[in-house]
């Protein structure tokens, strides 16, 4: 509705009058093929049957282009749009396991020549916009609790996340993908696994009902939540949603639409390799009371006013106009 008031209107793909086609990303990449080739003839071959103009939409949870890029550059799309991209546009350029610059390279993972740079980069990087969307997105905020003052938290630390993670791979990538998330998110347990506090876990990284999980969640004072596949979860939200605090690594480098992220002012932010971790949970634990009141109404304010029911229409007819679609 909010969208027709602007004059824009989304058919079904069956539809026979429309102007321009948006394509996710699970039609034109396949990151199962175990190849950028296969999964570029593929994508190329799919593309090739649309009729009219098109957009490609990447989906994927990180910053990353991996895979999606190599059909982009070779297609007659007039732009693609992704949930996330990195502040600044030259890391790109950067060689980084699987095109995710937080998980650095492969080197440094005892594994050599398993980076990533996409091609022709300066020539393509100017068709690349946000999609004005995310992850955030999801979350409710008509369940965000109004009495979390009052709720009894047994737990200091949320590590409700999934770690060890299932064999999961990336075109070619080697060993595998998972092992670069895994060997990533272990570094929070090296850590933790020293310190005195309660925490909530997952028994070898298996899953929980979701009762279970958000009572866990509740019941605890810091939410833990360092990057996986991608920079945000709807846990993020979440910590808010139940008066939690959130610890995860600094969002600085990113760039998303809406972002209402503020180290000191909606969450707390540690280094990437999870040095100083200790020292943020305790500094949040000494100073729980205080910090949870000004973190979560500040991030419970933020995203209210960010993530209203006027934001993505007005993202989107803004984008369409940069991108001459309107």
């Amino acid at each position: 509705h909010k969208l027709c008031e602007r004059g824009i209107q989304f058919v079904d793909s069956d539809a026979t009058d429309y102007d321009y086609t948006i394509v996710g990303h699970s039609l034109f990449q396949d990151k199962k093929l175990g190849s950028f080739e296969a999964s570029l003839e593929k994508g190329l071959d799919f593309l090739s049957k649309i009729e009219g103009p098109y957009i490609l939409l990447d989906g994927q949870d990180s910053h990353s282009v991996i895979g999606a890029w190599e059909t982009f550059i070779q297609s007659d799309a007039i732009a693609m749009l992704k949930d996330t991209m990195l502040k600044d546009r030259s890391l790109y350029k950067v060689p980084s396991v699987g095109g995710r610059q937080y998980w650095g390279k492969s080197e440094d993972w005892g594994i050599n020549d398993q980076n990533y740079v996409p091609e022709d980069w300066d020539k393509h990087s100017d068709k690349l916009y946000l999609t004005g969307k995310n992850w955030l997105g999801v979350e409710d905020n008509s369940k965000f609790l109004d009495t979390y003052e009052s709720v009894m938290k047994l737990f200091d630390v949320s590590l409700m996340f999934q770690h060890p993670h299932e064999e999961c791979h990336e075109f070619d990538l080697k060993p595998s993908q998972d092992f670069y998330y895994n060997e990533y998110r272990q570094k929070v347990f090296d850590v933790t696994n020293n310190l005195d506090f309660m925490f909530a876990k997952l028994r070898n990284g298996k899953r929980v009902s979701p009762e279970m999980w958000n009572q866990y969640q509740v019941t605890s004072k810091i939410h833990l939540a360092p990057f996986g596949y991608g920079e945000m979860a709807p846990r993020d939200i979440f910590s808010a949603a139940v008066g939690s605090i959130l610890i995860k690594p600094s969002m600085d480098h990113l760039e998303t639409y809406p972002n209402i992220y503020e180290d000191q002012v909606t969450y707390i932010a540690c280094k990437n390799d999870f040095s100083d971790l200790e020292e943020k949970i305790e500094y949040c634990l000494d100073n729980f009371n205080i910090l949870r009141r000004e973190l979560v109404e500040n991030m419970r304010s933020s995203y209210r006013s960010k993530y209203n029911e006027n934001y993505l229409a007005d993202y989107t007819e803004n984008l369409f106009k940069t991108i001459g679609l309107m």
